[in-house]
C-alpha cells in the first residue's frame, strides 16, 4: 500500500523536524499585533529542503495512471455507470480477501454508500489522485451477516432513497419498498442469511443505517476500500483491460 505509506513518511518527517527544535521557555508575556504575512513570517528553509523530495514523490504517485475508462462515469439514481462500477468492484474484491478465503465467506451483496462517492471518474486515464478524490475517507472493508428480514429492511432503505450503489442484487422500487428482489440471480429468500460487504462507517449505523447493527456476525479486514479500488484498477491495467461499464437495470422503478 505505497500510497498510505508515503503519506505516513511525510507526516513522520515533519513531526521529527518540529520535535528536534530547541524547547522554548516562557520568561514573560507581551501583547502586540503581529501581521501575518510570508514576508514577516518566512517558512523554515530546512523544513522546505527536507519536505520537497517527499512532496515530489507524492505528486508523482498521485499523477500515476492506473487505468483507462471508455466513458465518463457519474453517480445517479436509481442506478448509474459509477454506482454500478463501484458496487461490482467492491463485491469482486471482497470475494478475494484473505479473510474471505480462510473463513469461507462468500459475499452476496455489496453496498457502497451514495454519499461516500465524492466525485465522478473521467473518460480516459484514471490516476491514483483521482481515486483519492473519489473516496477521500479511510473507510475499511467489513462483512456483515444478515438474516433475511434484516436484508429486506436494508433493501427497503435503498428503495426509500431512490437507489444506491450495490452489487450482486437486483430489485424494483414500488411505493418506497424493494420488490422483485434477486440476489446472486436467485429469488430472495427471507429464511436465508446473506453476507453483505460494505464499509465500517455504514456498518456502525452511518447514513441512517441503524438496521445494519442487527447483524448476525461482523468481520473486519483492516483493508482500506480506497486501496482495494487502486489494486483492482492496477490489476486490470496489467492485464490490458479497460473499464467498460453499462447500465443493466439492477435497480429500477416499477
Amino acid at each position: 500500500m505505497r500510497h498510505s505509506i508515503s503519506h505516513t513518511l511525510l507526516i513522520t518527517l515533519l513531526a521529527v523536524i518540529i520535535s528536534c527544535r530547541a524547547p522554548l521557555v516562557q520568561t514573560g508575556t507581551e501583547t502586540r499585533n503581529i501581521p501575518v504575512a510570508e514576508a514577516t513570517n518566512p517558512l523554515d528553509s530546512n523544513i522546505i529542503r527536507l519536505y520537497l523530495p517527499y512532496k515530489n514523490l507524492l505528486d508523482k504517485d498521485m499523477n500515476r495512471v492506473i487505468s483507462y475508462s471508455e466513458s465518463e462515469m457519474e453517480k445517479d439514481k436509481p442506478e448509474s455507470l459509477l454506482t454500478n462500477f463501484l458496487g461490482d468492484l467492491l463485491l469482486e474484491e471482497a470475494g478475494k480477501t484473505e479473510l474471505a478465503q480462510t473463513e469461507n465467506i462468500v459475499p452476496s451483496v455489496s453496498f457502497f454508500n451514495y454519499g461516500g462517492i465524492r466525485t465522478s471518474l473521467p473518460k480516459g486515464d484514471i490516476t491514483v489522485g483521482k481515486v483519492y478524490e473519489l473516496m477521500p475517507f479511510e473507510n475499511e472493508l467489513v462483512y456483515l451477516k444478515l438474516d433475511g428480514n434484516t436484508m429486506k429492511e436494508f433493501l427497503d432503505y435503498i428503495a426509500r432513497k431512490g437507489g444506491d450503489s450495490v452489487g450482486g442484487v437486483r430489485l424494483k422500487i414500488s411505493d418506497g419498498k424493494a420488490v422483485d428482489i434477486k440476489i446472486g440471480g436467485q429469488d430472495f429468500d427471507a429464511g436465508k442469511a446473506y453476507w453483505l460487504v460494505t464499509n465500517d462507517y455504514v456498518a456502525g449505523g452511518g447514513d441512517g443505517l441503524e438496521v445494519l447493527k442487527q447483524r448476525l456476525d461482523y468481520k473486519t479486514t483492516g483493508l482500506l476500500i480506497r486501496e482495494l479500488i487502486i489494486q483492482n484498477l492496477e490489476a486490470k491495467q496489467k492485464n490490458h483491460e479497460t473499464i467498460h461499464v453499462t447500465l443493466d437495470g439492477r435497480i429500477s422503478n416499477e
